[in-house]
């Protein structure tokens, strides 16, 4: 400042200041730059945690609901509270931290109900409801008997007097009746039998399919000769129900398919069919099988409520994982599963309880639901004709 003359009085007051000034700025900008790194750190470590989370959330199957994503803070905290937990039932703290989580704007909603063991009843959830009613219920006189949009498929196992029972009550009233292969020479059994007179017109399929490789010659020609189409399906990826299955899909367009049997006969053929049912659950939107002692049914990823009427269903029941892992929630059992995961070699739920006339169900993946079959003696004759006539026709 020399050419400039003396410093102002001023300038050499602000002289004097500027050093504490200037510790203190620079004391405060060390302070934000050190919280600055440190929030940069801790954003940076939460970025890893959520993206490791949301990989095991999709390799797991685990869908968030809408709205939300599989990295949200809420459903990346209960996967990374799972690793963490001790094995066992005390699970608490990481349970009561994600319920108090979910629902929040700020965490994106979350996977976790907000009570264990409840299923989400919101307006916009897509619930799909299942019934029974129409296999066992009996029409009211003038009432419009047949189950529209209804395929019923009868498969080769045998015909006892439960399956006997649900053949009669649902032969007229389905839209198409197919026979697979073997079926058939069971069903021309029960129609020329003694004490199956005046039913040989009545057990008339609409068709019969397979590789027909187990029907008999003079069964081919009985139904040809009844106006019965005949369609041979090569095809030695699939088995004769899922051929059949294909074709009233393709042919008839139904959205719903009965299968009589499937059950009690060889291993194999029964994990076959199940294998056929969970290959085509997106094509129908009802598959049943029905067995002499139980009804089997695929349950897809999403939300279900099952009415059930206990008079011929339960008590028993079960829930069993077929493809993959599952997230299961239930209401209306005696064992509620309070999103336990079932699974092959770990968790599944067999011997259940029925304990209201309807159940929810809440999974991640696609599961079997069964429950155990009674039907009422009525319509089969006597004892000893029944017993006669169910050993007759598991004659193969």
């Amino acid at each position: 400042r020399t050419h400039r003359g003396p410093a102002h009085p001023m300038h050499r007051c602000r002289a004097r200041h500027r050093p504490r000034c200037y510790r203190r700025q620079q004391r405060g900008g060390m302070l934000f730059r050190a919280l600055g790194y440190s929030g940069l750190g801790f954003f940076a470590l939460m970025s890893s945690f959520v993206n490791r989370a949301a990989k095991e959330n999709l390799a797991n199957g685990l869908r968030p609901r809408t709205g939300s994503s599989p990295g949200s803070l809420a459903c990346c905290v209960r996967s990374l509270a799972r690793q963490f937990q001790p094995r066992g039932p005390s699970n608490y703290f990481p349970q009561t931290l994600i319920r108090s989580m979910r629902g929040r704007m700020f965490f994106g909603g979350g996977t976790v109900p907000a009570k264990a063991g409840s299923i989400d009843s919101n307006k916009g959830s897509n619930t799909k409801s299942h019934s029974y009613d129409y296999l066992f219920r009996r029409p009211e006189k003038g009432e419009d008997a047949r189950i529209k949009g209804t395929a019923l498929i009868v498969l080769n196992t045998p015909i006892d007097p439960t399956i006997e029972w649900l053949l009669g009550n649902i032969w007229s009233r389905a839209d198409v009746i197919v026979c697979a292969d073997g079926a058939s020479n069971r069903l021309y059994r029960l129609s020329h039998m003694e004490g199956g007179k005046g039913v040989a017109e009545k057990y008339v399929p609409h068709v019969v399919c397979g590789d027909l490789d187990s029907i008999r010659p003079d069964v081919v020609d009985y139904y040809r000769d009844k106006g019965v189409e005949i369609f041979r399906v090569e095809d030695e990826g699939s088995n004769d129900l899922e051929k059949s299955l294909r074709i009233v899909k393709e042919r008839y367009g139904v959205n719903r398919a009965i299968l009589c049997g499937g059950l009690g006969g060889r291993f194999d053929h029964e994990m076959g069919n199940v294998n056929a049912l969970t290959r085509n659950i997106d094509d129908f939107d009802q598959i049943v099988m029905l067995g002499s002692s139980s009804l089997v049914q695929i349950l897809g990823a999403g939300q279900h409520r099952i009415n059930v009427d206990r008079q011929y269903l339960g008590p028993h029941c079960g829930l069993i994982p077929v493809v993959k892992p599952a997230r299961v929630e239930t209401m209306g059992l005696k064992w509620n599963l309070k999103g336990e995961t079932l699974k092959m070699g770990g968790l599944v739920s067999t011997s259940n309880v029925l304990t209201a006339d309807s159940v929810s169900i809440k999974t991640t993946a696609p599961l079997i639901w069964t429950t155990s079959l009674t039907v009422p003696p009525d319509g089969s004759g006597s004892s000893e004709t029944a017993a006669g006539r169910a050993e007759a026709l598991t004659v193969d």
